[in-house]
């Protein structure tokens, strides 16, 4: 109950963002008009939009592969609802809808699916099992790390510790 209400909401979001974008850029530039209620009709498409995303659940791995028929019958929801709710007209409802549904379903469904599973580094965390990790790549140095002179060793002439002596002169 609560993911279904959790994957409902977080689709209605990113929806009504995604539409309310599109309305107030595109219309404005189409139309030349400012859009009146903006904010209702904003509001129903993206719940009549975000019902749909959360009953099909696009994803990039299937939506025009095996699962092409949804995807084909999300288009003509989009395109109506582009078209009587947010009435723009046919040809610009045609090209906006099936844009914003090609990139505002599938990453609002990564989103909803990056949310709901968690991966191993949460679980690993929660578990109280947190490994240190090791360094990408070692040292460049041919003797592997780089040596420090032991604590108490004495500078040497050129004012390094553990630097060689050098001669004496006779």
């Amino acid at each position: 109950m609560w993911t279904m209400l959790f994957t409902f909401l977080v689709y209605w979001v990113v929806a009504f963002v995604g539409c309310f974008t599109v309305v107030e850029v595109a219309q404005d530039a189409l139309y030349d008009e400012v859009t009146p209620r903006a904010g209702l009709k904003v509001s129903l498409a993206s719940l009549i939009l975000a019902l749909v995303m959360a009953y099909f659940h696009p994803s990039f791995e299937t939506m025009f592969t095996s699962n092409v028929s949804l995807t084909v019958l999300q288009g003509i929801v989009w395109f109506l609802v582009f078209m009587f709710v947010l009435q723009f007209h046919p040809w610009h409802a045609l090209g906006l809808g099936l844009l914003m549904m090609c990139l505002v379903a599938p990453l609002a469904t990564m989103g909803v699916d990056s949310m709901l599973a968690p991966d191993s580094q949460v679980r690993s965390i929660r578990a109280g099992t947190n490994v240190p990790t090791t360094p990408v790549r070692g040292s460049l140095s041919p003797r592997g790390a780089v040596s420090t002179p032991p604590q108490g060793a004495a500078p040497g002439p050129a004012g390094r510790p553990g630097a060689a002596p050098t001669p004496a002169k006779k």
